[in-house]
């Protein structure tokens, strides 16, 4: 198995986990900031290798990248403070993270 491959299973995971995590944490399930954050850890990781390698022209879609991420960690400190307003942090990164997926990337 691949460097690169490695990585890909470990990102997917990742978010799988933080999608438990939101999950969980609607349904008010105590343990789910932990998951949450557990599933944060490889995704913001996988993020920052590939702004750190990306060629000059990927520099910005991997930056919005990580700004989403950087969303995604705020989120889990409102849940860990138990404030109401996670969902919106939630938001604006799946906002981030869509704006990346439909673009045409030259």
């Amino acid at each position: 198995m691949g460097f690169y491959r490695l990585l890909s299973g470990l990102y997917y995971a990742g978010m799988v986990l933080i999608l438990a995590g939101i999950v969980m944490n609607i349904t008010e399930m105590p343990s789910a900031v932990w998951v949450f954050a557990v599933g944060l850890i490889p995704v913001l990781g996988v993020r920052i290798f590939n702004y750190v390698i990306a060629p000059a022209h990927r520099k910005r879609i991997n930056g919005i990248l990580m700004l989403s991420a950087v969303f995604l960690t705020i989120a889990i400190a409102f849940i860990f403070y138990k404030k109401d307003y996670w969902i919106l942090f939630i938001a604006i990164s799946a906002v981030l993270d869509g704006y990346v997926s439909f673009r045409k990337i030259v």
